[in-house]
């Protein structure tokens, strides 16, 4: 089981550590170029687009590749074209409200700019959520590497060509970088008719239940995102541009650690949705176990090493990132490990399982917040974030034997797990040296 799981997420892992890396070679260059000010701005700009895309997903997408991995017949080519359309409207409906959390005039003077780059950044999370519908992943991974790649040659551009290069012309980029996605996405689906494929012979889908898996699964994705950006969106609200720079780099780079629980994670999605749950079960807990432990040592290295590390990297003006920095990589490690396990309700038809355990999480979060001290507030965030982590986590151990009447998962890997590892990674050595 442990080797079949690693075989399937394996590309996906590999192309993950890539473009963290190019992404953050990226992020080094933006720090430094900008400044805490301009990365503040820049990071303000990307939140608000970011936020209102995927909020503007709804779960359309997902609910396309659930059916579909169920093989029931519906019009798929019908929901894929207004799926989109909607996206993209909505999407910049929810960006023009989303303006209104900050009162930074730099910010509002790009409005139009920054809803474009919404739009944009909605339509190529659409087709992110769609290309799972192909296990290799591959769609997928040219996606995301496209993407981090495209941003880093076109910041070089710019520091080749302009000077001084200001938070406009990088949202100009990755606005001209997510368009060109967001094409290749749609000749993806066409040159591959995604809409074809379903079995006859079995019962066909209803519009009722279509959108009613996307509106289960919309529900934990606005609550998830709620958790994993309350923090910034408070931030940018009551505090100055520069603090949020800080709080925004260290929260960035935190997500470095990430890239192992993300490509497993979206392994299992794509592998199991829609199809056999006690195999889902069992590379589910096995995922889990092969991951957080392991990660959570990895993340206390981490966390004593960030002192050198935030200043050598960034620069002596990003120094009071290392607090939050070194807590919320802890954080990423437990969410993680919480996402993980909630692939078993998403693949296996339960979504709403997950958007209970978010329900439940995030409401001592919102409590705490007013309560929040004005000084050193980037750090009492990630504190509460952390501390968000942890209660998502154990509520969702708690669903296994409550409600799926299923054991809780194991925390610690198997000697079986331990050579499963081994044994991929000699085989890419002896793949790599034969290369």
């Amino acid at each position: 089981m442990a080797a079949t799981l690693i075989k399937s997420s394996g590309t996906t892992l590999i192309t993950t550590i890539v473009i963290t890396a190019i992404g953050f070679i990226t992020s080094v260059i933006t720090a430094r170029v900008l400044g805490p000010e301009g990365r503040g701005l820049l990071s303000g700009a990307l939140l608000i687009a970011t936020l209102a895309g995927n909020v503007a997903l709804f779960g359309l997408a997902n609910s396309y590749i659930y059916h579909k991995g169920t093989g029931r017949p519906f019009r798929y080519g019908l929901y894929f074209v207004v799926s989109l359309l909607f996206v993209a409207g909505f999407s910049m409906v929810l960006g023009l409200l989303g303006m209104q959390i900050t009162k930074e005039d730099q910010l509002h003077d790009q409005v139009l700019l920054i809803l474009l780059l919404t739009a944009v950044t909605a339509t190529q999370g659409y087709f992110y959520a769609l290309s799972q519908l192909h296990h290799g992943l591959r769609f997928f991974n040219l996606m995301r590497f496209m993407l981090v790649i495209g941003n880093l040659i076109l910041i070089l551009v710019l520091l080749l060509f302009y000077k001084p290069v200001d938070f406009k012309m990088i949202i100009i980029t990755q606005t001209i970088v997510s368009a060109a996605l967001t094409i290749a996405g749609i000749v993806w689906a066409r040159n591959n008719r995604i809409w074809e494929g379903s079995d006859a012979s079995k019962p066909p889908v209803a519009w009722k239940s279509m959108l009613g898996y996307g509106a289960s699964h919309h529900g934990t994705v606005v609550i998830g995102l709620l958790l994993v950006n309350f923090d910034k969106v408070a931030l940018l609200n009551i505090g100055t541009i520069i603090e949020y720079g800080f709080y925004a780099l260290a929260f960035t780079t935190s997500r470095l650690i990430g890239a192992l629980q993300e490509a497993v994670s979206t392994a299992l999605y794509s592998r199991h949705a829609g199809r056999d749950v006690h195999e889902l079960s069992e590379n589910v807990r096995t995922a889990f176990r092969m991951t957080f432990v392991p990660m959570l040592g990895v993340a206390a290295i981490g966390a004593l090493v960030s002192p050198w590390f935030i200043v050598f990297v960034y620069g002596e003006s990003f120094a009071s990132t290392v607090i939050p920095f070194a807590v919320l990589l802890f954080e990423c490690v437990i969410s993680g490990a919480s996402w993980t396990l909630a692939q078993r309700f998403n693949a296996g038809g339960r979504p709403g399982l997950v958007f209970v355990r978010q329900f439940i999480s995030v409401l001592p979060i919102f409590i705490a917040l007013p309560f929040q001290p004005k000084e050193n507030i980037h750090v009492y965030l990630s504190l509460l974030m952390l501390a968000g982590g942890i209660l998502r986590l154990s509520v969702t151990l708690v669903i296994y034997p409550t409600v799926l009447k299923e054991r809780v998962p194991d925390l610690l890997p198997t000697a079986a797990d331990c050579k499963a590892v081994f044994n991929f990674l000699a085989r890419r050595q002896v793949a790599d040296g034969k290369a």
